[in-house]
């Protein structure tokens, strides 16, 4: 396998350094994507998902027309699975898809008219798979025989879906479970929810889980034919890392590198023991007569932070926020913030001549008033960067592989700043004729350039030796 582009999310590919950090960086909140106002749509809208069909991206997402009290408490409603369609990712519509009748006419997007917790949504790449289930779907079912069940679903088209049986794995399955196929190790990989008790033992009893005190945790599972299927237990964390509820996953393969993968999961918790803080926020009054009602869900709250991964169970886990409510307001700091969408969008940038951007997509209004998807978007590859201040800092990487006769960069820098390239063999010494000139600006594609042609070096193995300045370093690429 190719090691294709370089990501410098994490210090993996670091062998030394001196003066650098490893950043995260915040994405920018963009237009809404998509409005909910219909009256099938609701106040838990939301667990979609987004891919990219023909010359289309369709969005697969869960609608329920359940409106919010004014006690706190909720109205009746009906949980139904839609679409919506777009061009260019950053403005979504909903098509008539004139399948079921609501209020005595078919003019709507509803895909599945039943009730439902989740129902996730993939296009399935094995080359193998049949054309009549290259749309596959996850439901989390219900619970029998002392086994909460993970069905799943087919369909040729997307649009009529036919349940096929259910996935033999054990767990809870209460939140948005996904499933992709792996071209690189050719096996399916299943990221699915599941509870342990808060002395991380494992229940024996599937009854015994307390939403309330019972910690929320991803599991994987791995198949060769969608069939059978390995069970690998929860993903794996840093060594110390604390043992965070995490509700939904999101992970998949990072589509611009052939061995990461990427996940945002939604962190759980709940501030029960700081109640008194929510009377000074907008939404106080409504937390407190939530909170009587319904307990923990007048109390928890949820954010969005980010992980990444060189094989799929052992995962790279940044604790700091990286999507928040954001600023206090009548709609936000509440039990279901942060959601993203599953799927990476490559959209055009509004700005003319900028290069393209990463889009992703997550609800606000959660439980307050009808949901809608607003987009966020980062750089291409500009999840982390390596950086160093105005003083400098240096990168000796480990061994890479010359893959191509140019050598191109992910970088942004001060004006004063910059960042310097030399090649060096595989024991560090520096290569004669592959010392670059410091390079400044704001690229996702800049070709470095070196007196003696990258040619002679393509198959062999060397280090790069990296200088910078004021300058993040998001990521390299031999083409």
């Amino acid at each position: 396998m190719k090691q294709g582009r370089i990501l410098c999310w994490d210090e993996s590919n670091i062998e030394s350094s001196q003066n650098i950090e490893v950043i995260m960086h915040k994405p920018e909140k963009k237009n809404i994507a998509l409005l909910c106002d219909d009256e099938w749509e609701g106040v838990h809208n939301g667990y979609a998902c987004v891919m990219k069909i023909g010359d289309k991206y369709r969005m697969y997402y869960r609608a329920n027309n359940q409106r919010q009290k004014m006690d706190g408490g909720m109205t009746d409603g009906t949980t139904r699975l839609c679409i919506a369609e777009s061009y260019d990712g950053i403005n979504f519509t909903k098509p008539v898809v004139g399948k079921y009748e609501y209020n005595g006419t078919k003019y709507n997007n509803i895909v599945v008219n039943h009730h439902f917790d989740n129902f996730s949504v993939f296009y399935d790449e094995n080359p193998d798979c049949p054309e009549d289930e290259k749309f596959k779907a996850l439901c989390g079912g219900d619970f029998k025989n002392s086994t909460w069940w993970l069905y799943y679903y087919a369909s040729r088209d997307g649009i009529d879906f036919e349940k096929k049986g259910y996935i033999p794995v054990k767990g809870t399955f209460d939140t948005y479970n996904v499933t992709f196929w792996d071209k690189d190790t050719e096996q399916y990989f299943l990221y699915y929810r599941s509870f342990h008790q808060e002395d991380g033992n494992e229940f024996e009893d599937m009854l015994k889980i307390s939403v309330v005190s019972s910690i929320r945790d991803i599991r994987v599972a791995t198949s060769k034919d969608f069939v059978n299927w390995t069970e690998h237990g929860r993903i794996k964390f840093g060594e110390g890392q604390p043992d965070l509820g995490l509700y939904t996953n999101q992970i998949t393969r990072y589509y611009r590198s052939t061995n990461n993968f990427i996940g945002f999961p939604v962190r759980y918790a709940d501030r029960v023991a700081d109640k008194d803080a929510f009377k000074h926020m907008p939404l106080g009054d409504r937390h407190e007569a939530v909170r009587q009602i319904a307990g923990r869900e007048g109390t928890a709250l949820t954010d969005c932070i980010i992980m990444t991964s060189r094989d799929g169970f052992t995962f790279n886990r940044c604790d700091e926020v990286f999507l928040s409510p954001g600023i206090e307001d009548q709609s936000n700091w509440w039990y279901g913030d942060c959601y993203t969408a599953y799927g990476l969008v490559e959209t055009d940038a509004e700005r003319p001549g900028a290069p393209r951007e990463i889009s992703f997509y997550s609800t606000e209004n959660y439980r307050i008033k009808s949901v809608n998807f607003r987009r966020y978007t980062v750089r291409l590859d500009g999840f982390f960067s390596w950086y160093a201040k105005n003083s400098g800092g240096e990168v000796l990487t480990k061994p890479v592989v010359v893959e191509g006769e140019t050598l191109k960069i992910n970088f942004a820098s001060s004006v004063v700043g910059g960042v310097k390239i030399t090649l060096c063999d595989e024991d560090g010494k520096e290569l004669e004729g592959y010392t670059s000139c410091t390079y400044f600006g704001d690229s996702t594609d800049c070709p470095v350039e070196f007196a003696k042609p990258l040619a002679e070096l393509v198959g062999k193995k060397i280090r790069l030796k990296i200088k910078l300045q004021d300058t993040h370093l998001y990521s390299f690429i031999f083409e």
